[in-house]
């Protein structure tokens, strides 16, 4: 494993998300937001944990990982290089993949956010494992507003009871809501769902008011993320415009970690 984080790698992922900041905070003003209103979520699937370290090290506070092996293998060494670096701020770890539900009690462990909470089942396991640690789990309930069958999420017309059953467990605090928009180049679209998104938790504003202050609405990737901003986004979950493209063979701690090559900023 490497001793450092390699300097071109470290200023390779440093303009990306310089620049991918200023991608976001141009679609804010252009939609007449703030761009503080919105967080970046970097997810690092594939990627080694020298490019995660690189970018916690550049300003990235919250870190999105999609599998548990793949987290429990990489968050180790990534507190390592950071400590090797003399970083000790916080750094927020989300699980944003699909979750099964006989791994929640590892993802609890794991992660401060779980931002694909898309059943009961999955909630419960949840907060049962969070009250064995003794910790509090930030959730976020996924919602599939496209209906598309090849993705998670609970569907919009189970939301209301889900979000009952979330916000009564232990262990666990409600904290917004995911979704993926669809897989289309058609932008009314993916408009559509990203607002639909937005109505559901407004629509939970006016029947739990106190309940629903404050929802993230987490909803945008790289190729998508301006139209999530003017829909309502206060968190996109960036991969590609971060760390490059994502490297052919996986990542893998336990044998031999990929270089962390990242593809330069054009």
């Amino acid at each position: 494993m490497n001793e450092s984080i390699e300097k071109g790698l470290r200023a390779a992922v440093a303009a990306r998300l310089a620049e991918i900041r200023e991608r976001i905070a141009s679609a804010a003003r252009t939609s007449g937001r703030s761009p503080e209103e919105v967080k970046v979520v970097g997810v690092s699937k594939l990627h080694s944990p020298e490019a995660m370290a690189a970018s916690i090290l550049a300003g990235l506070g919250d870190i999105g990982e999609n599998r548990v092996q793949e987290a429990a293998a990489k968050r180790p060494e990534v507190e390592r290089l950071l400590r090797l670096n003399d970083f000790d701020g916080p750094v927020r770890w989300h699980m944003v993949g699909h979750l099964q539900s006989n791994k929640a009690a590892r993802a609890a462990a794991l992660f401060d956010v779980v931002q694909s909470v898309d059943s009961v089942k999955l909630a419960r396991k949840l907060s049962r494992a969070a009250q064995d640690t003794g910790r509090q789990l930030e959730a976020m309930i996924e919602v599939n507003v496209s209906g598309e069958s090849t993705k998670a999420g609970v569907e919009p017309e189970g939301f209301e009871e889900l979000v009952a059953e979330v916000a009564s467990l232990p262990g666990l605090k409600l904290a917004g809501l995911m979704t993926i928009g669809p897989l289309t180049q058609d932008r009314g679209l993916i408009t559509a769902a990203f607002e639909k998104l937005r109505e559901l938790r407004e629509r939970s504003g006016v029947r739990h008011p106190d309940l629903a202050s404050g929802w993230e609405l987490s909803m945008g990737m790289s190729d998508d993320f301006p139209l999530a901003i003017a829909a309502g986004a206060t968190m996109v979950r960036i991969g590609t415009a971060i760390f490059g493209p994502r490297p052919a063979v996986e990542c893998n701690v336990s044998a031999k970690i990929h270089g962390g090559q990242i593809a330069q900023p054009n």
